[in-house]
């Protein structure tokens, strides 16, 4: 009995066998037909022109397909050092070595609609005494910090329009990320472009909240400006171009019950020569307080003119800017005047600026990769009343070398120095002389 069992054991094991073998081998002969079809197909000189190139898909190949949303998507990674070490007569030295920058994910569109965009940032103390205080590299008490800048949706509105929501970088007259230390301003608010055609496109903005260089919250745009209110800024501007040398623009700037402004520019290029040629430009701004003068009574207007030679020897700039009546505010950006340097703008209450400045790219000297720069600015007041303080003039020295390949293609080193001096002016009672050094490197990644 045992040994009937047995047997019956094996033959029903053997039966098992035999039939996963025929199993295995028609799935092998499929498989190798499978190849051979397959690599037939793709031979240059095999089957019908109908199966060589056969369009059929997957049904499910639309539902893996990467969405432009993703595969659109990109990285950048813009790496910043900076030294900035500053003397000024009889006051305390500022000093300060940071590193850091900021790193931005932007999205594809969606639908081809919608766009995503964030931007996180960092500026790490390298070097900073607590009596150097104030460069502007580091919060107050030579702090490390970073956070979050520019977290917004880009909605297309058209072929030719687009709106921003939330929080991103602005660059405009009077309203600007001022990118002169590590980190730039950002604003929250709304912003709407249009483009109607090759020479006119418009802007707009509203912004309620400002996030300094230095911070790491955004402050209500009125706080930011010492103005006792709640509401924002709005900001509207028309530019021209065409392709005869005439380009330009006007902005209109309302904070309700602070201030109302206006601001036009123009520049005209003319062709002296295939190498040479001038350019001829101008610029007005009108500003004054509004409404409940949350702000102040003021009034004031600035003019400036300047005069660009561009030949193969150097560029030469002349620039000339008068300040009449009250200063020039520029609470949520910098300067745009034509005498605005490193330190100074030029902008006190009734002053005149004088700039000369001449700059070269030395590639053509045999220096690829190497740019030089120099200007001179003086300003003046008048010598008595109230309008009257210290004439001072400035000396900004700027060397930039970028790389040209390798794998740090691309990296800038920039040494720029300046030199204040307003001791030997009349009415000089609070005058100060200022000596500075900034040594800034950039580097800038897309993946």
């Amino acid at each position: 009995m045992t040994n009937r069992s047995s047997l019956i054991c094996e033959k029903s094991d053997a039966v098992v066998l035999m039939g996963l073998g025929r199993i295995w081998a028609h799935l092998s002969a499929l498989i190798l037909f499978g190849f051979i079809v397959n690599k037939g197909l793709h031979a240059d000189e095999a089957g019908p022109d109908y199966l060589k190139n056969d369009a059929s898909h997957s049904p499910l190949e639309a539902d893996f397909k990467v969405s432009p949303f993703f595969e659109d998507q990109h990285w950048e990674l813009h790496l910043r050092s900076y030294l900035l070490d500053r003397n000024t007569d009889n006051a305390a030295d500022k000093q300060a070595l940071a590193v850091g920058g900021w790193l931005s994910w932007t999205s594809g569109y969606w639908r081809d609609l919608i766009q995503f965009s964030a931007t996180a940032y960092a500026s790490q103390k390298v070097v900073g005494d607590d009596n150097k205080d104030g460069t502007g590299l580091l919060q107050d008490g030579q702090k490390s910090y970073g956070g979050f800048s520019n977290i917004y949706a880009k909605v297309k509105l058209g072929a030719n329009a687009m709106l921003r929501l939330g929080r991103f970088e602005i660059n405009a007259p009077y309203i600007n990320k001022g990118d002169i230390r590590m980190i730039p301003n950002s604003f929250q608010g709304a912003g709407f472009t249009h483009k109607f055609n090759e020479q006119w496109d418009i802007g707009t903005t509203y912004i309620t909240r400002i996030k300094d260089r230095t911070s790491t919250d955004f402050e209500k745009a009125y706080d930011h400006s010492d103005i006792d209110g709640d509401d924002g800024v709005a900001a509207v501007g028309v530019r021209y171009h065409d392709a005869a040398g005439h380009d330009g623009g006007i902005y209109g700037y309302y904070a309700p019950d602070a201030l109302e402004m206006v601001y036009a520019e123009y520049n005209h290029h003319l062709d002296l020569s295939e190498d040479a040629r001038l350019v001829l430009s101008a610029q007005y701004t009108h500003q004054s307080s509004d409404g409940d003068e949350l702000g102040g009574d003021f009034s004031g207007d600035h003019y400036g003119s300047k005069l660009l030679w561009e030949t193969p020897v150097a560029n030469v700039t002349f620039a000339y800017t008068l300040y009449d009546g009250d200063k020039i505010r520029s609470n949520w950006g910098s300067v745009p005047g034509y005498t605005s340097v490193m330190i100074n703008d030029f902008n006190r209450r009734g002053e005149k600026g004088y700039l000369l400045g001449i700059d070269k790219d030395l590639a053509v000297w045999g220096l690829p990769g190497w740019h030089m720069g120099t200007n001179l600015t003086t300003g003046n007041t008048d010598d008595s009343g109230g309008d009257a303080s210290p004439d001072q003039s400035e000396w900004n020295l700027n060397i930039k070398y970028t790389v040209q390949q390798g794998p740090l293609n691309g990296l800038s080193v920039f040494f720029r120095h300046v030199q204040v001096n307003q001791k030997n002016s009349t009415g000089a009672r609070d005058a100060k002389d200022i000596s500075a050094v900034r040594i800034i490197t950039n580097y800038n990644i897309r993946f």
